[in-house]
């Protein structure tokens, strides 16, 4: 049977009244019978009759030629034209195989098996244009009455069994439900692969975190190293009697700063009244320094004479030749200043800086081979002081105690010792 491509289409009021029957209940439902009667203007006063009679008189309006037929025909072109360019579709024999069953790759089973039936229908019947006067127009009809025939009886089966099996007895509801249903699964799945995801994100997180464990307990083992190294270097340093001595010279810095902020201070008057006091003379042999009599007696009392110190007069001073003074703690690099002090007084000096660690006899010493002892608070250790007092007080030693390390404060003790010796001798 040839194919006629050229010869145009069958029209909707060209088809047998059961095809056009399958073909209209496939493509409308009640709803959109509804529509198509308003749109067409069947229905009388918005009155609508049943579906059935919706459908046998849709039916009959397209048995003849009317403008109502073609404009149904339209609408079933519009409503099929995404099929239209399937493979084979212009084909009623390839159609009408793969209605009755013969889903080869032949049949285009590949190729049909999203297709609507409404739509195969549609095509083949449509696309059927052969010589009338073979009678051989009707063939693909009969073939697709007969191949679909059996098969309603099998789909009403089927509803019948529904309508008995599920709740309610609604078949209808069956594809909503299973539509419902895909729609879960697919929902389900998207939510599956984002959980997977997440599963691989927390993966890497715990083996991120595994790694950061194991580097901090590496840096915790070796500053714990590290502390039982310092603490040994503490220990071999002397331990806490090291912190003592820091914080000794971090006093001792900071009394070294005043002072030396006080000795700038006592230079720059010194300056301002030497300045004031001395006269530049020129004589032949040269420059000469002559100095008044105001200027003459306060350089006696800034050199410290041993004549007239703080007031002290030369018998006072005398008393204290050859008595052996001793000085311990204070200021270590200050030494030489103090001993400058003693022997401006007459007086041997010895120095102790203060430290017991292993010194407690040579303080002991230092007590039995001197006269007096001269103890700074300030800057001194406080074993020192203890040990001092307890020595001088065993050997009936004079023992004072200075509220400051500075050099002025031993020169004003020295000068009140010089006073007492005198008065008691007096």
């Amino acid at each position: 049977m040839a194919v006629g491509k050229g010869a145009g289409k069958r029209r909707i009021w060209e088809f047998q009244p059961s095809t056009t029957c399958r073909v209209l209940g496939l493509s409308f439902d009640e709803k959109e019978l509804k529509k198509i009667f308003k749109e067409l203007k069947l229905s009388h006063g918005n009155l609508y009759p049943t579906a059935f009679k919706m459908h046998q008189h849709l039916v009959q309006v397209c048995g003849t030629q009317n403008q109502h037929a073609k404009r149904i025909e339209k609408m079933l072109d519009r409503q099929f034209a995404a099929y239209k360019n399937k493979t084979g579709i212009a084909d009623p024999q390839k159609i009408c195989d793969f209605i009755e069953g013969n889903n080869g790759a032949e049949a285009g089973g590949d190729t049909f098996k999203d297709v609507l039936l409404s739509a195969l229908i549609w095509f083949a019947v449509r696309n059927n244009v052969t010589d009338k006067t073979n009678g051989n127009s009707k063939e693909i009809e009969t073939r697709i009455y007969t191949a679909l025939h059996l098969r309603e009886h099998q789909a009403l089966r089927f509803y019948d069994e529904l309508s008995r099996k599920l709740p309610g007895g609604k078949a209808e509801n069956v594809m909503n439900e299973l539509r419902t249903a895909l729609e879960t699964n697919d929902r389900l799945q998207r939510n599956y692969t984002r959980l997977e995801q997440k599963r691989e994100e927390l993966i890497s997180e715990r083996e991120a975190l595994r790694e950061d464990k194991t580097r901090i307990i590496h840096e915790l083992e070796e500053q714990r190293r590290l502390n039982d190294r310092l603490q040994r270097e503490i220990d071999e340093a002397g331990g806490e009697s090291m912190l003592e001595q820091i914080n000794s010279m971090k006093k001792e810095l900071a009394f070294l700063w005043e002072e030396r902020k006080r000795l700038n201070r006592e230079n720059a008057a010194l300056v301002k009244i030497s300045s004031s006091n001395f006269n530049v003379v020129n004589t032949r042999e040269g420059m000469k320094m002559t100095m008044t009599e105001e200027g003459g007696k306060f350089a006696a009392s800034a050199c410290g004479s041993r004549d007239n110190i703080d007031g002290g007069s030369p018998g006072e001073l005398s008393q204290l030749k050859d008595m052996r003074v001793a000085y311990v703690g204070g200021v270590e690099s200050l030494e030489s200043c103090y001993k400058q002090i003693a022997e401006s007084f007459g007086c041997p000096f010895c120095y102790h800086c203060g430290h017991c660690e292993g010194g407690k006899r040579a303080i002991e010493g230092i007590v039995d081979k001197n006269d007096v002892v001269f103890c700074p608070i300030d800057i001194n250790s406080h074993n020192a002081c203890l040990l001092v007092k307890r020595v001088c007080k065993m050997r009936n030693k004079p023992c004072y105690f200075l509220r400051s390390s500075g050099v002025s404060a031993l020169k004003r003790e020295l000068a009140n010792f010089a006073a007492k010796a005198n008065g008691g001798r007096a």
